[in-house]
């Protein structure tokens, strides 16, 4: 039995957990987007959360002949870019707003 590629996992699993962060701080602060409480960690830990999704996507490809799991390891990659996109346009509409 072949290990699991834990990158590609991870790197699948990451955009959801910053898609709930920013969910989280969204219900947290209401309608008040331009405190320090929303806007220090939905400018610092969103992106960063994004970010390490898509390194851990990208360093997951070359162990797919190793390790198999060619589905997560692409998925992960496509939602990550999906993602940092979305999260690009975001920013853009607040700060433009």
């Amino acid at each position: 039995m072949k290990k699991p590629n834990n990158l590609a996992v991870l790197g699948f699993l990451l955009p959801f957990v910053a898609a709930a962060l920013a969910g989280g701080l969204i219900l947290v602060v209401k309608k008040d987007f331009t405190s320090t409480r929303f806007l220090v960690p939905y400018l610092s830990l969103v992106p960063l959360v994004l970010l390490c999704g898509l390194v851990s996507s990208i360093r997951s490809i070359p162990l797919i002949p190793d390790l198999n799991d060619k589905d997560y390891a692409y998925s992960g990659l496509t939602l990550n870019i999906l993602f940092l996109l979305i999260y690009s346009i975001s920013v853009i509409y607040f700060f433009s707003s």
